[in-house]
C-alpha cells in the first residue's frame, strides 16, 4: 500500500464546518470515520487533532483517461449503507466502491442514482465548505434519482449526507 497524504485539522474546525451545513447529522456522521492513529499511539492526541484524508489526494488512474473519462455525460451509481456508492456507469467505476470521479471543468454530467438498500440516502457534491447541490432523500428500495451537474473547480467530493463514512468519493476536476 503507497503513502497516504494527509491534512492536520481540529476536531473543531470540523465540527465548526459540519455545524453550518448539517449540524447534528454532520456530526454523527463524523463519528469513527476518521484514520487510523500515527505509529504507537493508542487514542487520540492531547492537541484533540484527527487526520483526515486530503481532497487532494483523489487520483483517477491517469493512464487511459482521456478514452475511459472524455466522453462521459452520465454517472450511474447504486446506494448501499453496507457497501457504499457501487459505481454502475462508466465501464471505468463499473463494480468500484467509493469510486473517485474524474470530470472536465465545464462539462455537464447526470448523476443517476439508485437506491439499493431501503435505507434513506441523497447524492450531494461539495466543495471544501459543504453542499454545492444534492438530491432529494429517498428511501425506497430500486428507486431512481437524478441530478444534472455542471463540473466546476471547487467539486472535491460526493457522499450521502446521512452515511459520509460509508458513502463517499472524491472528484477530481481536470481541464480539457
Amino acid at each position: 500500500m503507497g503513502p497516504r497524504t494527509t491534512t492536520r485539522v481540529t476536531r473543531r474546525s470540523v465540527i465548526e464546518r459540519l455545524a453550518g451545513v448539517g449540524g447534528a447529522v454532520g456530526v454523527a456522521a463524523l463519528a469513527g470515520c476518521t484514520e487510523g492513529m500515527g505509529e504507537g499511539e493508542d487514542g487520540p492526541e492531547d492537541d484533540d487533532q484527527e487526520s483526515l484524508t486530503d481532497a487532494d489526494d483523489v487520483d483517477p488512474d491517469d493512464e487511459g483517461w482521456v478514452e475511459e473519462w472524455d466522453d462521459v455525460d452520465v454517472i450511474e451509481l447504486e446506494g448501499e449503507t453496507d457497501e457504499g456508492w457501487i459505481g454502475r456507469r462508466p465501464a471505468v467505476i463499473d463494480g468500484e466502491t467509493n469510486p473517485d470521479l474524474a470530470l472536465l471543468e465545464g462539462h455537464e454530467y447526470e448523476f443517476v442514482w439508485t437506491n439499493g438498500d431501503g435505507e434513506a440516502h441523497n447524492l450531494a457534491v461539495w466543495d471544501d465548505e459543504g453542499p454545492i447541490v444534492s438530491t432529494a432523500f429517498e428511501d425506497e428500495e430500486g428507486a431512481t434519482t437524478e441530478i444534472v451537474v455542471q463540473a466546476t473547480d471547487e467539486m472535491e467530493q460526493y457522499l450521502c449526507e446521512t452515511h459520509e463514512a460509508e458513502m463517499s468519493g472524491g472528484i477530481e476536476i481536470r481541464s480539457e
